[in-house]
């Protein structure tokens, strides 16, 4: 009798020690997940849905160099191209805004108006990127140089830019470099005075004018500064 009780204690004994080993083993592979982690991934996610949605303000201001010909075989021009555009970015990736400028050409200076229109390929607002940029408009026009006394009446015309670029983040500044194509078309007259000739010498006679159409295609270097 006294064998069997102590065999019965000891067998109580094995099955309370294995259950506590089988315990203490399942609770290192079934350890909760603390919420505060939860909560974190769980916000992290919101904020990213909300990023997509969000319209943010942003403007940047660009500066550069044009370069092209209207008679490559005379010579090649370089001249200036500034502007600024303000906007909102929506989402992460698309950009839209209104601009305002001035370039310069051998004959000619502009001040453009235009809408912009930029998407980001790779990367987004938040980090660095490469974007893609279009802007479209029409611009006011007045001569400059040698041309300023013989033209008048000067319209300005469209203005067309592409520009593709690597922009650099840093907290809520950007540093943007590009390379692009511009056009920008300009009408006035000229007007010069008619001569003939009789016996007695050279007179002056009525004068004749001619109506100017000339288009600008330029290879466009800039940098682009900008806040968010």
């Amino acid at each position: 009798m006294k064998n069997i009780f102590i065999t019965f204690l000891l067998a109580c004994f094995t099955a309370v020690v294995c259950k506590a080993q089988d315990y203490a083993a399942d609770s290192v592979y079934y350890t909760p997940i603390p919420k505060t982690e939860i909560e974190k991934k769980k916000r992290k996610a919101e904020d990213e849905v909300q990023l997509d949605r969000t319209l943010a303000y942003f403007f940047t201001i660009q500066s550069g160099a044009l370069i092209g010909c209207k008679d490559c075989s005379f010579k090649r021009e370089v001249s200036l191209s500034a502007s600024t555009i303000h906007g909102v970015t929506i989402g992460k990736k698309l950009r839209i805004g209104a601009g305002i400028g001035f370039d310069t050409y051998q004959n000619w200076q502009t001040m453009p108006l235009f809408g912009s229109v930029s998407w980001d390929l790779f990367g987004h607002r938040n980090k660095n990127a490469v974007f893609v940029q279009f802007n479209y408009g029409w611009a006011k026009a007045w001569a400059s140089g040698l041309a300023y006394n013989y033209f008048q009446n000067i319209e300005g015309g469209r203005i067309v830019s592409t520009l593709a670029g690597y922009r650099i983040k840093y907290h809520d500044l950007r540093l943007s470099f590009g390379i692009g194509y511009k056009y920008q078309s300009v009408a006035a007259s000229y007007q010069y005075p008619r001569y003939y000739y009789d016996y007695i010498g050279r007179f002056a006679g009525d004068a004749n004018s001619y109506r100017l159409q000339e288009s600008m295609n330029r290879l466009s270097l800039t940098m682009i500064f900008g806040w968010k």
